[in-house]
């Protein structure tokens, strides 16, 4: 009886296992997206009254960049614009010096990837005597690419005068399989700005 009982039990929970969700090839699009947001500590951010954004996204891929304004790229900087008011800071153009701008861009990673295959360590004495296969070990290439979006925010206030930089007061990416996609461009920009509450002000 116990055996038959344990039997029943191993048999369910390979049913079980076998149903349940793979926590990583069965993500959503939704589920897939990632928000990695980092800010200078030092930055007290109630000094900034006023903001400006940028006119486009910069695209960056490899060592080439240009700028583009598809309707994606408007959503993006049009949600971007309306968090930052939310937090409390006033929108003024450019030429209106404003304490802090914010830059968008789409970047791009290509890299060449190198595989060996060393089918001969792998087969060797498979077929008895000692002796495997003769082929000898080569290498395959392949590519491979990556994409996401990078929110960044400057200091116009404090400008380094001495090597002429704005420092980089906070920053965010955006990861996963949806972010080329225009229905998460609310979802996405309002995670980055929900998880930085430092970032409000009075």
């Amino acid at each position: 009886m116990f055996k038959k009982a344990s039997l029943l039990i191993l048999i369910a929970s390979v049913g079980f296992i076998s149903c349940s969700k793979d926590p990583i090839s069965d993500l959503s699009t939704e589920e897939s997206l990632v928000y990695l947001t980092n800010h200078d500590k030092a930055a007290s951010f109630n000094q900034y009254k006023t903001f400006s954004i940028v006119d486009s996204v910069l695209i960056v891929e490899n060592n080439r960049s240009g700028t583009a304004l598809s309707d994606i790229d408007r959503a993006l900087l049009q949600r971007i614009i309306t968090n930052m008011q939310s937090l409390g800071y006033k929108y003024v153009s450019p030429k209106s010096n404003p304490d802090v701008g914010i830059n968008a861009a789409w970047i791009t990673n290509t890299y060449l990837n190198v595989a060996s295959n060393p089918y001969s360590s792998y087969y060797g004495g498979y077929w008895g005597g000692g002796y495997g296969y003769g082929y000898p070990n080569y290498y395959t290439y392949y590519e491979t690419s990556e994409s996401y979006w990078l929110i960044t925010m400057l200091d116009f206030k404090n400008p380094n005068n001495a090597d002429k930089t704005f420092n980089v007061v906070w920053d965010a990416q955006i990861r996963g399989s949806g972010i080329g996609e225009s229905q998460y461009i609310d979802k996405m920009v309002d995670s980055i700005f929900g998880q930085s509450s430092y970032l409000k002000i009075n």
